[in-house]
């Protein structure tokens, strides 16, 4: 059984926190991670004061992290190790700056929350990122029902999608205002769009998806003409649910107000791929489509860095190194100058 909190450790981690969220600018959701990580070591340590902290507890975690499994007996993953060590580093590092702590703690004990190289590079490396090619999106987009409202919003998200790469989270939070369909392009406006990091990003469609935009346009008609919807309005409205007596619950027309979380864009994406018979990609799936297709297909540095901003990275680099993976194949045609069935 485990002991009951420390209430000195709780309050010490809750000073931290609110150092990384109002100093650092986490978000609340790496803060969350952050707390898990905290927590974990808490417990494996017995709830002792950390005001007892000593460098044989940072070894000692690092090991048991290494060779722990879970229910199912698979150990964590490198990257997972590496985060939650990370955190550990950051919290030691913190506690050896505080009063009462900095007699006890030097910040050097915070280097023994490290991975060994070997495992960092690993945790470092990119891991295989699977992603729909254009053919394949575009496959799926040709077979999406659009005879009722609903089956038309949906389309829409997954056309929008197409043309964007935007993230899920931006992408629920889209009013109408912020399409411009003579522009072709997407405003994310931080202050009215859920941005990752409250970036400004400007994102214009992409070329020769014509059908994609064809969809989009006839969505944002039928908000205007059909429901009456304003510029400031939702451009992805939730369902309406009525109960009914016999049946239970069905959609009823659209709420005023978008969806409370990204999980139906998550099962519209996933449903458009399984019905074409293609695996079941996700959302941010299309961001590294976007980029493949861009590190394949771009004939000058501009137009890399002009698809990196389209993304919202700050780096190009970004954009090649965790998103524009090169195939086997298509590594092997540049270098060996020959294509795969030569």
């Amino acid at each position: 059984m485990s002991r009951r909190p420390n209430e000195q450790n709780e309050r010490i981690k809750r000073q931290f926190l609110d150092y990384r969220k109002f100093a650092r600018q986490l978000s609340e959701k790496s803060l969350d991670k952050e707390l898990s990580a905290l927590e974990r070591f808490d417990v494996w340590n017995g709830r002792k004061d950390f005001a007892r902290f000593h460098i044989e507890w940072a070894m000692e975690f690092r090991t048991f992290l290494e060779q722990f499994k879970s229910t199912t007996g698979k150990p964590l993953g490198k990257s997972t190790t590496r985060a939650i060590l990370a955190t550990l580093r950051e919290f030691v590092l913190w506690l050896s700056q505080q009063d009462g702590f900095r007699s006890r703690i030097k910040p050097s004990d915070a280097d023994y929350f490290k991975l060994s190289r070997r495992d960092e590079a690993e945790a470092r490396a990119a891991p295989p990122r699977p992603a729909p090619s254009i053919n394949q999106a575009k496959h799926a987009l040709s077979l999406l029902p659009d005879r009722t409202p609903c089956e038309l919003r949906d389309k829409a998200v997954f056309a929008l999608l197409c043309l964007t790469g935007i993230r899920v989270a931006a992408l629920i939070s889209l009013r109408v205002k912020h399409v411009d369909l003579v522009e072709r392009s997407i405003t994310q406006n931080p202050r009215e769009v859920a941005t990752k990091f409250g970036k400004s990003i400007d994102t214009f469609f992409m070329k020769n998806f014509e059908e994609a935009e064809s969809v989009l346009a006839q969505w944002i008609r039928h908000l205007d003409q059909e429901m009456l919807f304003g510029p400031d309005d939702p451009l992805f409205p939730a369902t309406a649910i009525i109960a009914q007596a016999n049946t239970g619950f069905k959609a009823d027309g659209f709420k005023r107000r978008p969806w409370r979380s990204t999980e139906p864009v998550r099962k519209i994406v996933n449903d458009a791929f399984s019905q074409a018979s293609l695996p079941t990609f996700g959302p941010h799936s299309f961001r590294h489509m976007l980029a493949r297709h861009a590190a394949n297909s771009s004939t000058s540095i501009a137009e890399l860095v002009a698809n990196s901003q389209n993304l919202g990275h700050t780096s190009v680099l970004t954009t090649l190194q965790s998103y524009g993976q090169i195939s086997r194949e298509r590594q092997r045609e540049l270098i060996t100058g020959r294509k795969p069935d030569e």
